[in-house]
């Protein structure tokens, strides 16, 4: 069967000289695996270059029933990335989203809601001209509504954050896994403000890279399984 879908790269792997696999989230099927044949031959070779992360597709797929992987007949950019490739800081954080959906997306069925955010999220990263240093933890924030781990934001000025609950309170947790009353500020702040408004958001590298470890550490209490994520070291070292 011959089908077509738009389609958000997560990862890929090579199979063998010339063909590899990706995995893609789509509009129509969730999470799917693509077979892609002839990728790394000299006349494929541009395409192989469109493999980046978060790049966005429209696909035309070979798909048989009782079979998990797709085949790739045909691909084209949906969107066209103008600075994400070219800018290592917008590389890097598409790298770290990448990873993270490929770690957290597990679903085969179909979110529209998913994909459209995320697909709005990869043309604001790339449009926006500042606040990208805080739009891997904008994202992280607004994902965890996503994968089913969201909390609400809190009326109170004054407050930690329980990570292993997922709510703000006015007493200080009994153990260690919690925000302290400014990470829980930022944190309801991120809870209540749209991409657009990142720039607003002033925090140190020092304040940043705690936040980005407590916000994983989060997404690990309350997903559990997911591996270590390998970009992290990358982001921490440009937003230092």
């Amino acid at each position: 069967m011959l089908t077509g879908t738009k389609a958000i790269l997560l990862h890929h792997v090579r199979y063998s000289d010339n063909s590899l696999i990706a995995q893609f989230y789509t509009s129509d099927y969730g999470r799917i695996s693509v077979m892609a044949k002839g990728i790394s031959t000299r006349r494929g070779s541009a395409k192989f270059n469109y493999f980046q992360p978060l790049n966005i597709f429209n696909l035309e797929l070979y798909h048989r029933e009782n079979r998990e992987l797709y085949n790739l007949k045909e691909m084209s950019l949906a969107y066209i990335p103008k600075q994400i490739h070219g800018d290592i800081t917008r590389t890097s954080v598409a790298m770290f989203i990448s990873e993270i959906l490929y770690n957290v997306i597990r679903e085969e069925d179909a979110n529209r809601l998913l994909f459209d955010f995320i697909e709005s999220s990869v043309i604001t990263l790339d449009e926006m001209d500042s606040g990208i240093s805080n739009f891997h933890l904008w994202f992280l924030v607004a994902f965890t509504d996503y994968a089913g781990i969201g909390p609400s934001h809190t009326g109170m000025t004054s407050c930690w954050f329980d990570m292993l609950t997922g709510q703000f309170t006015s007493q200080q947790p009994l153990h260690p896994d919690y925000l302290d009353p400014a990470g829980a500020r930022t944190l309801n702040m991120l809870l209540q403000m749209p991409a657009t408004g990142i720039a607003s958001l002033r925090l140190s590298g020092d304040e940043r890279t705690d936040l980005l470890a407590r916000l994983l550490k989060y997404y690990s209490l309350h997903l559990p399984g997911i591996r270590e994520i390998r970009s992290l070291q990358v982001l921490k070292d440009i937003f230092r």
